[in-house]
């Protein structure tokens, strides 16, 4: 049934709750209810949807009070700092089992361009040195099929939304709704331990800190999660992208400066491409599998991670500012997506709205349209729009021998006749060539 998420809980707290979104109803001083949220056609208990109006109220606070910390542009309330952006191809593998072909995973083969945003967790922007939870958003364009969530405008695209832990520190959205309020009133002048909801009971305290505590060295060398389930065709599963076999990347040389795992990406991406495997975990009954209670990790060992695409980054330049700014008005939801792709649990049912309003909140605020991108290209950029804009293409920096000859044998052992002639690489073998200190000797 069509249901509007606000009216359960009464007009006159409904006024005050909800500081949405328009600039037309900022400028004026007024609040109202998006129409889009009036319109969702959702399915929800009361108690559920009362908890996902107050995340999004809570969520949409915290970006307000951050911007009075972080300075404009008005940010995401979490993942509030871009540490890369970056161009990328998204490629199904060729022997992915059947039943994972469906949606973006439905043809062996092929290959999609993206864009990847990696972050920092917290709502504020903080050195990179400082231990944070660490991001990564993977949007996935020129996808076909019928979008999941007819809300969402512009291009279809399929977003995979995943951080460096494998469970979250909220078991549902309940928990969430709470520990959303109490950010939104919590003074960072002290540490984490002082963050006590109600509903944050020691073993949710405790994978909080860890979530929020880790330090890497380079996004491009790290694994994340999707944390969540999600059900693929009639497979209930959840997803990782871990760095391919043999990626190695130098440490920083200054972990002192507050950009530095920026630099690291783009350092590494001037020199070399990097790539993650794309894996899907299915869920097996029998094993400790909730599919509503987030702080549960599903064990690798009854449910092996299997790769299913490639997600390769090639060589490029970051940009300056015109794709520092696309990459922060681009808008990232789990709820972009196509075909047999159903987010599940009600901290992702959660995600549609809370998501979908901060996004609106922020894009009003900075006065930006919310569009969905379609290729590489980046809107200011000094490069003309190309296939390869911004990409790094490496060239061989001495000419390529035009002959072979000298390098094959005949299997009877006769004498072979080059056709390259008496002075060409062929004839003369790697001597001239060597002896010209790489010039060409026609």
């Amino acid at each position: 049934m069509k249901l509007t998420i606000l009216r359960p809980l009464g007009g006159l707290l409904l006024s005050t709750l909800l500081p949405i979104v328009a600039a037309a109803d900022d400028a004026a001083g007024t609040t109202s209810v998006p129409e889009w949220v009036q319109q969702l056609d959702l399915s929800l208990p009361a108690g559920e949807q009362k908890a996902i109006v107050s995340a999004m109220h809570s969520s949409m606070t915290i970006s307000n009070r951050a911007e009075e910390t972080n300075g404009l542009p008005y940010r995401r309330d979490a993942h509030a700092k871009a540490t890369a952006c970056v161009r990328a191809t998204f490629t199904v593998n060729g022997d992915i089992p059947a039943r994972y072909r469906h949606s973006v995973l439905s043809e062996p083969g092929r290959e999609y361009k993206a864009w990847v945003r990696f972050s920092n967790g917290d709502f504020l922007v903080r050195p990179d040195n400082t231990p944070d939870a660490r991001g990564m958003a993977v949007k996935v364009m020129g996808v076909e099929g019928d979008p999941i969530a007819p809300e969402f405008s512009g291009p279809p695209t399929q977003d995979f939304i995943m951080t460096n832990s494998p469970a979250f520190f909220n078991r549902n959205v309940f928990d969430y709704a709470d520990t959303a309020t109490y950010l939104a009133k919590f003074d960072r002048t002290g540490g984490f331990i002082g963050l006590l909801p109600p509903r944050l009971h020691w073993p949710q305290l405790l994978r909080a800190k860890q979530t929020v505590s880790t330090r890497i060295d380079n996004p491009l060398g790290t694994r994340y999660y999707s944390m969540l389930p999600y059900q693929l065709g009639n497979t209930v599963l959840k997803f990782s992208s871990r760095p391919c076999s043999g990626s190695h990347y130098p440490p920083a040389e200054n972990k002192d400066h507050p950009d530095f795992l920026t630099t690291q990406v783009k350092q590494s991406l001037e020199n070399g491409a990097a790539c993650f495997e794309f894996m899907v975990q299915p869920k097996v009954t029998a094993a400790d599998m909730p599919v509503d209670d987030a702080t549960t990790i599903w064990s690798e060992q009854d449910s092996p991670f299997i790769p299913v695409a490639r997600l390769h980054i090639p060589p490029q330049q970051l940009g300056g500012l015109p794709q520092q700014e696309f990459c922060e008005n681009l808008s990232m939801n789990p709820w972009h997506g196509v075909g047999d792709w159903q987010p599940l649990s009600s901290l992702n049912r959660a995600r549609r709205v809370v998501y979908n309003a901060v996004s609106q909140f922020r894009h009003g605020k900075n006065q930006v349209a919310v569009t969905q991108p379609d290729s590489w290209c980046v809107p200011g950029a000094e490069e003309p729009c190309s296939d390869q804009q911004g990409l790094i293409i490496h060239k061989p920096k001495w000419p390529l021998p035009r002959c072979f000859d000298h390098l094959a044998q005949p299997v009877d052992g006769s004498t072979l006749e080059s056709e390259c002639g008496s002075e060409g690489y062929g004839a003369q073998g790697d001597k001239s060539y060597a002896e010209s200190d790489g010039k060409s000797t026609q």
